[in-house]
């Protein structure tokens, strides 16, 4: 039977989709869109960026006021090379967005390749439990972990008719069981909760591990989960024919007007006030709602941080509060 041969994949998704994969650029590795098989890393190491842009572009025309009905264009397209941790960051935006349909159209005409690696710090929130590949929303995944030749799975019926028009067929397939087992957070995640509700009201807490914050909002633009917009509207005069646009542009609680309304109230006026409500939202609304936390251990935060804020030391300094 023939071997796998990434790069022959890569060659034929290209074809007819628009591919986003991992790419060296300046000692960097990063998510961009390519045009030949050989741009694509072998890297191990986790992009600094996550596959966000290419389902919630950071600014996106939702419609323009003349022809609202209009549906946009949209092309096919595949991102390859994800790894568990922002597949696991996929499930969140899948169950956030799912009545959105911008987030839809560009979803349901993605192709999703996912590849076994982990982050800097493998412990962080333990990224492989067991049997994760079946909580896991993927069409096709490359488990580049194991010694030897790659072993290739499928988790979708588009996965297994692409590996199969592609010309491979020694995959397995997985059938995804739910996000969590039991539709109830996991006894780990749950702790972490708990721990973190001891601390979220803890003003002296906050004010330490925020003062060096000087509220870029860095960490929320690298974040795979990271998920709040503006909508804004742009262009378009009265008594002139040019029609303005809706768009949505994603934002940062840390911003300035995250939080302010009308009459010049701001609901979170300080750094202390931005980065709890930053923590409360990952680790106690999100899994309240959703049943699964708002961080998947990717560390992007504290490798983007000007200042060095560190998730790892919030996280314990919060699991000793007795």
């Amino acid at each position: 039977m023939a071997k796998f041969n990434s790069s022959k994949l890569v060659e034929y998704l290209l074809k007819n989709n628009v591919v986003f994969a991992p790419v060296e650029r300046e000692n960097e590795l990063l998510f961009q869109e390519i045009h030949d098989p050989k741009e694509v890393s072998s890297s191990m190491r986790l992009p600094k960026n996550s596959f966000k842009p290419f389902l919630l572009p950071h600014d996106e025309v939702l419609f323009d006021f003349e022809n609202p009905k209009k549906k946009k264009k949209i092309s096919p397209q595949v991102i390859y090379g994800i790894s568990i941790v922002d597949l696991k960051a996929l499930i969140l935006f899948d169950q956030m967005f799912a009545k959105d349909p911008h987030y839809q159209a560009l979803r349901q005409n993605t192709l999703i390749v996912g590849q076994c690696i982990v982050p800097d710090d493998p412990k962080f929130l333990n990224v492989f439990e067991e049997n994760i590949l079946e909580r896991l929303k993927f069409d096709v995944l490359i488990d580049r972990c194991r010694k030897g030749e790659p072993k290739i799975f499928t988790g979708s019926r588009l996965g297994q008719q692409t590996l199969e028009k592609f010309g491979f067929t020694n995959y397995e397939h997985v059938d995804f069981k739910g996000s969590v087992e039991g539709g109830k957070l996991d006894p780990k995640s749950q702790k972490l909760k708990e721990q973190m509700k001891k601390v979220i009201n803890d003003k002296a807490f906050w004010e330490k591990f925020a003062k060096d914050c000087i509220m870029c909002g860095k960490c929320t633009v690298a974040c795979p989960t990271c998920y709040c917009f503006d909508l804004v509207d742009e262009g378009g005069e009265i008594g002139k024919k040019q029609a303005g646009v809706r768009k949505r542009r994603l934002s940062s609680c840390f911003y300035d007007d995250f939080a302010s309304i009308a009459g010049g109230e701001n609901f979170l006026k300080t750094k202390a006030e931005r980065l709890r409500n930053y923590y409360m939202h990952k680790f106690i609304r999100t899994p309240e709602r959703q049943q699964i936390l708002g961080c998947v251990g990717c560390l992007r935060c504290f490798q983007v941080c000007p200042v060095g804020i560190d998730i790892r030391k919030i996280l314990e300094a919060a699991s000793k509060v007795k």
